[in-house]
């Protein structure tokens, strides 16, 4: 009865530590984009299956920049990704992201801004990545993101 009894607890205990978010949003949305049709390249299992890309959006400024949008959502909100994480350390899951702009020919942009900014992501969450290119001759871009180990290092 005593182990029962403990068994229940370290249970609740587990489900009251589970902090995901929940979400409200407008379904008749309104606004103008400009969506952008993604190719994606993974290389990391745990990075896969943790954070989904929903959607990516652009507009070029008026002064010639261009203003980038990445949606994406932490999928780790059941039970057992809440316990799996929580027993890994990763929750709230650390990332650290960063765009390299191209110009128009494809070609890479040289920028000082070309450094990994870190990002924490509550499961469930919907984060949204903003950037603007540092000059008017960037017209495209490569978003990396990848696992923040440095947070978790020392």
């Amino acid at each position: 009865m005593k182990k029962v009894v403990i068994i229940t607890l370290s249970c609740l205990m587990l489900l009251a530590c589970q902090a995901t978010v929940n979400t409200v949003e407008n379904e008749q949305k309104s606004m103008q984009v400009d969506a952008v049709d993604t190719s994606k390249v993974s290389t990391d299992a745990f990075l896969k299956k943790r954070l989904e890309i929903v959607r990516v959006d652009k507009k070029e400024l008026p002064d010639g920049l261009l203003k980038v949008q990445v949606t994406a959502r932490n999928t780790r909100t059941g039970f057992w990704d809440q316990a799996s994480s929580w027993y890994m350390g990763d929750n709230p899951y650390q990332i650290a992201y960063r765009f390299t702009w191209l110009d128009i020919d494809g070609m890479e942009v040289n920028t000082a801004a070309n450094t990994w900014i870190p990002m924490t992501v509550v499961p469930g969450d919907t984060v949204r990545i903003n950037a603007i290119s540092p000059n008017p001759r960037c017209k495209d871009f490569m978003l990396s993101i990848r696992e923040n180990d440095a947070a978790r290092r020392f």
